[in-house]
């Protein structure tokens, strides 16, 4: 069982620092980090789009009127 718990905390310790070689290379080179910044602020806003569909929260719309479903 030690055995195991061993090699569970060296590929815990290997995988955190393969994590940290990445980060430290992406923070380094503006080439990278510039993408990277991109796509995460674009991911934060696609699934802050997708939870307000799932919740059916509906706005106004530019011209003032609401948005929805009206009459027929």
């Amino acid at each position: 069982m030690s055995a195991l718990l061993a090699n569970m905390t060296l590929f815990y310790n290997f995988v955190i620092g393969q994590l940290t070689d990445i980060i430290d290379m992406i923070l380094a080179n503006p080439l990278v980090f510039a993408p990277v910044l991109f796509a995460i602020l674009a991911g934060i806003v696609m699934f802050v789009i997708g939870v307000v569909k799932k919740l059916g929260i509906r706005g106004v719309s530019s011209s003032g009127k609401k948005k929805g479903r009206g009459r027929r």
